[in-house]
């Protein structure tokens, strides 16, 4: 009996399941199906939205990034250009007079023996 009784409630509760599933009589199932279309596409649509914010969101990260890093670099050093030589003979020879002596100022430093 009670075998009987636990098969009739799961067949109660399995045709009220598969009657859930069907729609009833007198309603348009294309309603439904353009609801759920409407639906998803509304929730791709807040897909594309969230997508396109944060594609805002880090393409200002990476500009703002940039921009610090340039603001960290060291500057370069200035191109000292090299004086052209004097088409003086007079200045020329006392350039070498002088960086002559400067030279051999270090060299006798370099040549004295140690004390």
């Amino acid at each position: 009996m009670r075998t009987l009784t636990g098969l009739f409630l799961i067949g109660l509760l399995t045709a009220s399941a598969a009657a859930a599933q069907v729609a009833p009589y007198g309603t348009d199932p294309h309603r439904y199906q353009v609801e759920r279309h409407q639906a998803r596409m509304e929730s791709l649509r807040l897909q594309a939205d969230a997508r396109a914010d944060t594609a805002r969101r880090l393409d200002t990260e990476a500009r703002l990034t940039l921009r610090d890093l340039e603001a960290a670099r060291q500057p370069p050093t200035p191109y000292v250009e090299q004086a052209a030589p004097p088409s003086d003979p007079a200045v020329t020879t006392e350039r070498h007079r002088r960086t002559r002596e400067a030279v051999t100022q270090i060299d006798d430093w370099l040549e004295k023996a140690p004390d």
